[in-house]
């Protein structure tokens, strides 16, 4: 069996350090990426936490077990840490409140019979959706936009970081405003032309400041956001603009941002004196991309959080269905400056 000397050894980590990342010590300052490595190294040689003894004279209480459904697979949820963040809040809300977790990525019929809930990450589409709702009557979804009647949500505002990131750019004088985001393929409800909150909220917000310029509007089909997706997007830009392009662009993703301001810089351009860039979730290297990333925060671990109060209350009888849409918040830094 795996020990936290071994997981300290993979990452030339302490084990002071390694002990308080697996406990969630909310006093320890480690980077995002720090835990990242931590978390995956445990992964990889399957260490299992050793659970406290209680002692049996003390008056026995339910002891709360959760199946952790995740959307991702291990190898896909490390390149998205997007997802990785809420399943690390998720573990930790329940580590405080003495769960028990189990955590898989496949759906199987069977797997809930042992649990007294199930916290669903991700993107499901509308087929699955209803597949696990039938594993069992205590379900919460994290990071759907489907309308849940009878189950828990939990979402971070992507439509408020949308119009606050505009925001923003209208306030340093930006008036050509560009877009370079992801419509997904899945978790499309609604009966909008587009259906990301990210997506739509763009189109109709700036519409109503009748400051919309579809020539300046990128997007691309897929379920996932990357560096790649972002040095694509813009380079489409660049050659459908012959260069000339918005003073500023609202990007939907850190990640993405980091390939737009990678090829804007190869390309010749300065951000943020020719071109500003704001983007949505404040992920680990946000701070440290050359220039700093003005971007949204989406509490992605409060998100996790959030969704083990939730299972809890429903456990312990609760009937209502709750949806928990957590505010973000604008951090400026050193992507985004006044118009010219």
């Amino acid at each position: 069996m795996a020990t936290i000397s071994d997981i300290a050894k993979k990452t030339n980590l302490s084990i002071s350090t390694i002990s308080r990342v697996l406990n969630y010590d909310t006093t320890l300052s480690v980077t995002d990426e720090t835990k990242r490595r931590v978390f995956e190294a445990a992964e990889q040689l399957n260490y299992q936490k050793h659970t406290k003894k209680f002692d049996k004279r003390k008056k026995e209480t339910l002891t709360k077990s959760i199946l952790i459904l995740q959307w991702l697979d291990t190898k896909e949820e490390l390149e998205d840490i997007y997802y990785m963040s809420i399943r690390i809040g998720v573990e930790k809300r329940a580590e405080e409140l003495g769960m028990n977790i189990i955590k898989t990525s496949q759906v199987d019929d069977t797997l809930a019979d042992n649990v007294h809930g199930v916290i669903a990450i991700g993107k499901f589409d509308a087929s699955i959706i209803k597949k696990i709702s039938q594993l069992h009557k205590n379900v919460c979804f994290i990071g759907t936009n489907y309308p849940l009647r009878e189950f828990d949500s939990v979402n971070g505002d992507f439509a408020l970081a949308t119009e606050l990131a505009i925001d923003h750019l209208i306030e340093l004088g930006h008036k050509n405003i560009g877009f370079i985001g992801v419509e997904e393929k899945k978790n499309l409800y609604g009966h909008r032309q587009y259906k990301a909150p990210t997506t739509y909220t763009f189109v109709d917000y700036m519409s109503s400041l009748q400051l919309f310029n579809d020539d300046f509007f990128f997007f691309i089909h897929s379920d996932h956001h990357s560096t790649q997706l972002g040095e694509l997007l813009i380079q489409q830009a660049i050659d459908s603009l012959d260069g000339r392009l918005p003073s500023a662009f609202v990007v939907s993703h850190d990640a993405m941002a980091v390939g737009v301001i990678k090829k804007l810089t190869e390309k010749g351009f300065n951000v943020p004196n020719d071109i500003s860039i704001v983007s949505i979730n404040d992920i680990a290297v946000a701070p440290f991309v050359s220039p700093a990333l003005t971007t949204v925060k989406i509490y992605t671990e409060a998100m996790g959080e959030s969704a083990v109060d939730l299972i809890s209350d429903r456990i312990d009888g609760e009937k209502i269905a709750r949806r928990v849409m957590l505010a973000p918040r604008l951090i400026v830094r050193e992507s985004t400056g006044k118009a010219n």
